[in-house]
């Protein structure tokens, strides 16, 4: 669409740092038409919305020669990086940090810090929210009761690149942001325990974000030398299982996926382990994640996607009224849920 020279001026800076074109268009409100951007008096308040909602010196776009500075003074800590696969995670992670704030100062529930002791923590969420094993519903329930928000980042595309995972301080809680594409449970669940891991040992402090690029099977599980990543691991493992040290193998020589769900769910029935978690151990230890694969689509079969559910409860927890209606389109835009894996 056309638009205004000092307004393009700072859509190509943005650009330029990585931020693509379509999703500038997306942080703009719906008032901000064709005909605005083709206005070169509208090119300040086009500069603070931008500014604002990427949390950016408006000076710094407004300049003569336009310039990113940011406002924030939050310290990245990037974990579980591939290094084969760099990425430019800063689009998201602004994006991340300013949805946190608004759904941060919209949740009425008061941050109470996460138990440490995983098998007490685990005993405390099968009485209190109920359930067969330590599921994605129950363990999302028990984060928003401790004032902990989560949100999962669905409506990004192919846009920007993604992180897993992260969690950020704002409005005094930890919030935990997700942005995995996959419609997965199973997976969804080891990402979300494995965040609130960081949360409760404390690796996250007020001035940091902590990313967690990927969790997936190339990094999963005890993999990652580093000594936050492996606590967070074990956390993660420990409430899932009610012991650290879970490690699943088949009796069943050649086992298929159907029969490996299968085995997987009786045996998590028994002992209150979510049967896509024992699928996925399985999987990372057995080096056999085609047939793990198969097992989770197989056991999922009937589900909603796991996204889906994550930011229904987010609507469901935080007070609308105490945002105003373009935050709470803005966390909309990003939270829709589209189509994945």
């Amino acid at each position: 669409m056309p638009t205004s020279s000092k307004i393009e001026q700072i859509f190509d800076t943005l650009e330029s740092a990585g931020y693509p074109r379509a999703l500038q268009e997306q942080l703009l409100p719906e008032w901000v038409t064709s005909d605005v951007l083709n206005n070169n008096n509208a090119s300040k308040e086009i500069a603070v919305i931008i500014a604002q909602r990427l949390g950016l010196k408006t000076s710094g776009l407004f300049a003569e020669h336009t310039s990113i500075e940011s406002l924030r003074t939050h310290k990245p800590k990037y974990k579980r990086s591939i290094p084969a696969k760099s990425k430019n995670l800063s689009p998201i992670t602004a994006i991340a940090v300013t949805v946190a704030e608004m759904v941060s100062f919209a949740c009425t529930q008061p941050y109470i810090p996460l138990e440490q002791d995983t098998i007490k923590l685990r005993n405390s969420i099968l009485e209190t929210h109920k359930g067969k094993w330590i599921g994605l519903r129950n363990v999302l329930l028990t984060c928003w009761a401790h004032g902990i928000p989560v949100i999962h980042l669905s409506n990004l595309g192919n846009m920007v690149s993604k992180m897993d995972a992260m969690v950020v301080f704002a409005n005094g809680r930890p919030n935990i942001v997700m942005s995995k594409n996959s419609r997965s449970w199973a997976w969804q669940l080891f990402i979300l325990t494995h965040e609130l891991g960081h949360c409760a040992l404390g690796h996250v402090s007020p001035d940091e974000i902590l990313i967690d690029e990927q969790l997936g099977s190339e990094s999963y599980a005890l993999s990652d030398p580093d000594n936050e990543e492996q606590a967070a691991d074990k956390f993660a493992i420990s409430l899932l299982n009610g012991r650290d040290d879970a490690t699943y193998t088949a009796s069943i020589k050649n086992i298929n996926a159907q029969e490996l769900s299968k085995v997987a769910l009786d045996y998590g029935t028994a002992h209150k382990i979510d049967p896509g978690h024992i699928v996925l151990n399985y999987g990372n230890h057995n080096n056999q994640w085609q047939i793990a694969n198969a097992a989770i689509n197989y056991l999922e079969r009937n589900t909603q996607p796991a996204n889906q559910l994550i930011n229904e409860l987010l609507w469901h927890q935080i007070d609308l009224s105490s945002l105003p209606e373009d935050s709470i389109d803005f966390i909309n835009r990003f939270t829709i849920t589209e189509s994945v894996a």
